[in-house]
């Protein structure tokens, strides 16, 4: 069958005229729109269409060949970073009866595996060397034993302990080289039941290398990024007792342990 266009063209006017004519010969008559013919007129013009498109295509079969599979991308590998670098994110979580200290990151313990567990301590008859030690803040000189007092009961824990495994941690990972800034934060997390005095206790434990039994306490020298510390023609200002993180050779013993310290009320 010949579809040349200039035939299509004409058959469709005439198709249409035709159709029109019935249209308004029906709509007269019944008094209202028929879409029905609307439709077959639509329907017709489509069918002449595609009858004129198929005609002029030309099929052809083009001959490719799928590219292989492309291994996976491979960026540049990611530089390796100290661990000793980075923060140990250590957190000591706190409740009634005992404290834990692990670390967020794992490297050093978990929360289920911690690297310390520390037992509620300092009650009545317990051995003690100071009022610090004692439940009821009252420690016997005399017989070293914690005594009944006056005083409101609060929570205690071995704070030498958790003092001493601090001071291990940043002995193995920091002394004798500079100790960046980041590392010396930790986060306490204590719950809503710990009184004040507990969680200063449980401070002072944690920011400074605790004296010997019987001896006044020393203030420890702290980390410092200020521009008087770093331009200073030493890095430690014995002026402000701190020191420049980037110079100063680490030691525990007489520098901050973990004294940027964050408060936690529990998991959000």
């Amino acid at each position: 069958m010949d579809y040349s266009a200039q035939r299509v063209r004409s058959k469709t006017r005439g198709a249409v005229r035709r159709r029109e004519e019935v249209v308004e010969q029906e709509e007269m008559e019944g008094g209202e729109i028929n879409l029905i013919p609307y439709l077959d007129i639509v329907t017709n013009l489509m069918l002449f269409l595609l009858a004129s498109v198929s005609a002029g295509l030309v099929l052809v079969q083009i001959d490719t060949t799928l590219p292989d599979k492309a291994p996976p991308s491979q960026g540049p590998p990611k530089p390796q970073t100290n661990p000793d670098e980075q923060p140990l994110t250590l957190v000591l979580s706190v409740k009634r009866d005992e404290a834990i200290l692990f670390s967020l990151n794992g490297l050093e313990g978990n929360i289920n595996q911690p690297k310390g567990l520390f037992r509620r301590t300092g009650r009545i008859g317990e051995a003690c060397d100071g009022d610090y030690m004692c439940e009821k803040a009252y420690c016997n000189k005399d017989a070293r034993i914690c005594a009944e007092s006056k005083e409101e009961l609060h929570p205690v824990f071995d704070y030498r302990a958790i003092n001493n495994t601090l001071i291990e941690i940043a002995e193995r990972r920091y002394n004798n080289k500079p100790r960046s800034l980041p590392t010396y934060s930790i986060i306490l997390q204590a719950d809503k039941s710990i009184p004040y005095s507990t969680i200063a206790s449980l401070m002072t434990a944690m920011r400074c290398k605790l004296p010997p039994i019987g001896t006044e306490s020393k203030a420890c020298a702290l980390p410092s990024n200020a521009d008087k510390i770093k331009k200073g023609a030493e890095p430690f200002n014995k002026e402000d007792n701190r020191y420049d993180t980037e110079r100063a050779l680490y030691d525990a013993k007489t520098m901050a342990l973990f004294h940027d310290i964050q408060f936690s009320e529990g998991w959000e």
